[in-house]
């Protein structure tokens, strides 16, 4: 199957929906942060309301998140641009 990558513009409300709709849709979600441009964190134990929380509220970079959804890995990453977000998803091949 051809590898897919999706990109999209978010609002910080469109971030919490999009985070909120993971978590009852998705499964074995894994969450990492980047808290700057060279540091990426491990798998971090806390639920997607939190890791959106921490973004929106600057706290965070960026957050990655991987996950199973119709049938298919998925890692969608969320990255602060000032007061806006970009979400790029791509299908894990």
């Amino acid at each position: 199957m051809p590898l897919r990558l999706d990109r999209k513009r978010l609002d910080a409300a469109g971030v919490a929906e999009h985070f909120e709709s993971l978590a009852t849709t998705a499964q074995a979600i894994e969450i990492r942060f980047k808290d700057d441009e060279t540091t990426h964190s491990d798998a971090a134990a806390t639920e997607l309301a939190e890791a959106a929380r921490r973004l929106c509220a600057g706290e965070v970079l960026a957050v990655q998140i991987r996950f199973y959804q119709d049938d298919a890995w998925w890692c969608d990453t969320v990255i602060r641009r000032g007061d806006s977000y970009r979400l790029v998803r791509m299908r894990q091949g």
